[in-house]
């Protein structure tokens, strides 16, 4: 049996493979186009930590305590989002007893796209060392210091996408990715 092809057999073969060829010229075009809508942002540690610094100190007041937290140190957890923060803690109980400790938080960074800006989220206390107070006090300081804590560091954005910059204000919208490598938190962002 042989085949013949007709003009109409020829020209229904050229327009599938036409629709074929354009077909992956628009999927090649736009995977081109989201690599050109990404932006990744590096920040070292020094520089968080100047941010981390700015937000400090962190005081929460009662009628029964004082608890201030200062000097805080960053570290950033390799392969994960999650930073930690060690800091000095201060509190005063009943108005005459002094005490001082250490403490260490840890939270994730967020990012919020309406903003453009990172936030630390869920910041929880997972160490506290507190001298010269009995131990019946430990879990007021803590709970104080957890508070004063999560309220300041979940309100104030550790980083913010700067307007004026086309880049930046381009990829606003999406985040693609947050992770820490060696010693750098890196973030992608991007709209698709």
């Amino acid at each position: 049996m042989m085949w013949r092809l007709t003009s109409k057999g020829y020209r229904s073969m050229f327009s599938m493979q036409f629709k074929k060829a354009c077909m992956a010229w628009m999927l090649l075009l736009v995977s081109q186009v989201s690599f050109a809508f990404e932006y990744t942002l590096e920040f070292t540690q020094p520089e968080l930590q100047e941010k981390i610094s700015a937000m400090m100190p962190v005081t929460k007041q009662t009628m029964l305590a004082t608890v201030v937290v200062d000097n805080a140190k960053l570290e950033l957890i390799e392969g994960s989002d999650k930073l930690a923060i060690a800091a000095k803690l201060n509190a005063k109980i009943l108005g005459n007893l002094n005490a001082s400790g250490d403490v260490k938080i840890q939270g994730t960074l967020s990012y919020n796209a309406k903003e453009g800006a990172f936030y630390l989220k869920n910041p929880e206390i997972i160490e506290l060392n507190i001298n010269e107070i009995p131990p019946r006090f430990h879990d007021q300081v803590k709970q104080l210091a957890q508070k004063g804590v999560a309220k300041k560091l979940s309100k104030q954005p550790v980083y913010k996408l700067k307007d004026d910059d086309m880049k930046q204000s381009l990829a606003k919208s999406m985040l693609k990715s947050l992770q820490v490598k060696n010693k750098t938190l890196i973030a992608t962002l991007g709209l698709f």
